[in-house]
């Protein structure tokens, strides 16, 4: 989730008159053909000239196409996924349907949800399966594994019973209250929740107070005990996704002991300053996209070869009216759509260990800041934007 302090119609209409012209082209190529011989260079009538411009998309689109999807094959792309709010209240159920049937259309294999642990156990003791919020995140679980789409949870937000010191978004007094938690949710979602990420941007202090990463280490730990003997076999434990590559406070997580806690690590590779693209600068700040080859090369220095997955990552469309911050300056729509495919095409050739990378996110907010609201794959009534478009086109839809 980010955080306010930080950093167009279907086109089936034109595909159909393309069908249509290239249907008349194709009579065109074939009753010059009747009276052309074969190799002989086109005569300069109408005919004639129209049947060879016809020729070449005729012919070279299949190439591209295959030529396209060896490269991918030889060099997979990360699976897509994208930040899906739905277990927000702003949501309606009909909401809910049309963005995830949205983000199938669009190509998207996985969701990422937020899911508040205050929600599912706001008492202390057994968590209740009739309870609200348990029954709140089966309905919307539910609505996802229709679609086939697979979930990762962000499982935080510590319940006030849990002894939190500073409200929901600290930890709590006992991190094995938090282990046992997850090791229900795990066990009740088992099958329909794929994975499941510790605390959501942990090092940000927006997220987490305090954001010392012995603390999470400790909680990171304390998950991985809980989680592993109730799900042998089953969903993977993320380490929860940074704010930008924060490799200096990862590293110091390792230090304190979670490098054997989790199956997957994660970060937010937000760019900053946020009007540039995935690749610019030299890659040695935490606050950019490329800085994710530090982030390899720390794992490395533990011995550490597991996949790294992107678990947020976006640019905000919006016009600047000037003095923004690096971190909030907007871009045009259509640089919102260029940027996020050349960072997954960024992900598929330069960082081939990210084998995961969520969008941020399904839909425009109406709740936040001009900043905020510019993210966004749709409009907040689901017309997709040119960023939609452009990450359908990407995924081959």
């Amino acid at each position: 989730m980010r955080s306010p302090h930080r950093a167009a119609t279907s086109p089936a209409p034109r595909r159909h008159r393309r069908g249509a012209l290239l249907t008349a082209l194709t009579g065109a190529l074939v009753t010059a053909s009747l009276s052309v011989p074969a190799g002989a260079p086109a005569a300069p009538v109408a005919p004639v000239e129209s049947s060879t411009v016809a020729l070449g998309p005729v012919s070279a689109a299949p190439l591209a196409a295959r030529t396209q999807e060896r490269r991918r094959r030889d060099n997979p792309p990360p699976e897509l996924g994208v930040q899906f709010h739905g277990l927000w209240s702003s949501y309606s159920d009909a909401d809910r349907a049309g963005v995830l049937d949205r983000l199938v259309d669009m190509g998207a294999g996985w969701v990422r949800l937020d899911m508040s642990w205050a929600m599912i156990q706001p008492t202390a003791g057994r968590i209740d399966p009739a309870g609200w919020g348990v029954r709140f995140v089966d309905r919307v679980v539910d609505m996802a594994s229709e679609r086939g789409l697979k979930v990762l949870a962000t499982f935080w937000l510590t319940p006030g019973w849990a002894g939190p010191e500073a409200g929901e978004r600290s930890l709590p007094a006992d991190p094995r209250d938090y282990g046992r938690a997850l090791a229900w949710a795990a066990d009740r979602w088992a099958g329909q929740v794929q994975a499941w990420e510790v605390w959501n941007e942990p090092n940000s202090k927006d997220f987490l107070a305090g954001a010392d990463p012995a603390a999470y280490a400790d909680l990171l730990c304390a998950a991985h005990d809980a989680v592993r003997p109730a799900t042998a076999g089953g969903p993977q434990l993320v380490f929860g996704g940074t704010m930008h590559n924060d490799s200096e406070w990862i590293e110091a997580a390792y230090d304190a002991g979670a490098g054997a806690c989790f199956d997957v690590l994660a970060t937010h590779p937000y760019q900053s300053p946020s009007d540039t693209g995935p690749m610019s600068g030299s890659g040695e700040s935490q606050w950019e996209f490329s800085h994710l080859a530090e982030v390899r090369a720390l794992m490395r220095r533990h011995g550490d070869t597991r996949p790294v997955w992107v678990t947020e990552f976006g640019w905000s469309s919006h016009s600047d009216r000037g003095g923004e911050q690096p971190w909030e300056r907007g871009v045009s729509r259509r640089q919102q759509g260029t940027f996020t495919v050349a960072a997954l095409e960024a992900l598929r050739k330069q960082f081939p260990f990210v084998k995961k990378a969520f969008l941020y996110n399904d839909r425009a907010r109406t709740d936040a800041g001009r900043h905020m609201k510019g993210y966004g794959l749709m409009t907040p009534g689901l017309k997709p934007k040119p960023v939609y478009r452009a990450v359908q086109r990407w995924a081959g839809r």
